[in-house]
């Protein structure tokens, strides 16, 4: 299955197909709890510079740098964050985690009107999965949050929006939506996937087309070709929104 679902912010031109289909969801919550963490900022609850000690053997596997490092290592939780979402480094996001806590991401996802996404494990922890306590998400959903963070929504405060799409743009993997847009085409973004299982693959983004539209594209899917299947799903929606 592909569930999919764009929308052209300039035009205000809509597409999808299956977009309330709830999947596991991987790396894309990271953004949910990167809007949650600044918004926590913004309000004086936590500090971006609050330093953090990680220790080798915190480390969880999967992806990342974190989890090859020898010795202790001390980074704000800020520059945390943005490991979690440039290289979507799961040891650096389950630090963010345990300052910013689930009750935090919950009741952000509920203001935002974000009914289908939930942040209810830590990354990696496949026991709290297989007891149903997965992280969910759906293309409506993904597709929503970035629009809000574009639009600099009070809810969240415009600072907030602005750092986390900031991250976002330094995104080092773009072998999903990134993959097929047309040249001058920009994208900052947040792809998840179970990889190497490679039954789910995923991303979501802000993109900017040539002639200076802002679209926001959301891809999951389930059982499809990997991240081939996002590339060629989101050049579709691409197509439609602007064709």
């Amino acid at each position: 299955m592909i569930a999919c679902y764009g929308k052209d912010l300039t035009s205000g031109r809509m597409n999808g197909s299956h977009q309330y289909v709830v999947m596991p969801s991987f790396s894309t919550i990271k953004v949910l709890l990167a809007t949650t963490f600044w918004r926590a900022v913004t309000a004086g609850e936590l500090g971006e510079a609050q330093p953090y000690a990680f220790q080798p053997w915190q480390a969880v596997g999967g992806a990342g740098v974190l989890r090859g490092f020898r010795h202790a290592a001390q980074l704000a939780l800020a520059d945390y964050l943005h490991l979690a979402l440039v290289v979507s480094d799961n040891d650096a996001t389950n630090v963010v985690i345990a300052f910013v806590g689930f009750e935090r991401v919950a009741a952000l996802a509920t203001e935002l009107g974000l009914r289908d996404t939930a942040l209810r494990r830590q990354m990696m922890d496949w026991e709290a999965a297989a007891a149903g306590r997965d992280n969910v998400t759906c293309a409506r959903d993904l597709a929503t949050l970035l629009e809000q963070l574009v639009a600099g929504d009070p809810r969240i405060g415009a600072t907030a929006c602005e750092n986390v799409l900031t991250s976002l743009a330094a995104q080092e993997h773009r072998d999903g939506l990134g993959r097929a847009l047309p040249a001058g085409a920009t994208y900052a973004g947040k792809p998840g996937d179970d990889l190497p299982e490679g039954r789910f693959c995923h991303d979501c983004g802000v993109v900017t087309t040539p002639d200076g539209h802002t679209l926001v594209l959301a891809v999951l899917t389930d059982g499809e070709d990997g991240y081939e299947a996002v590339a060629a799903a989101g050049r579709r929606l691409y197509d439609e929104l602007t064709g």
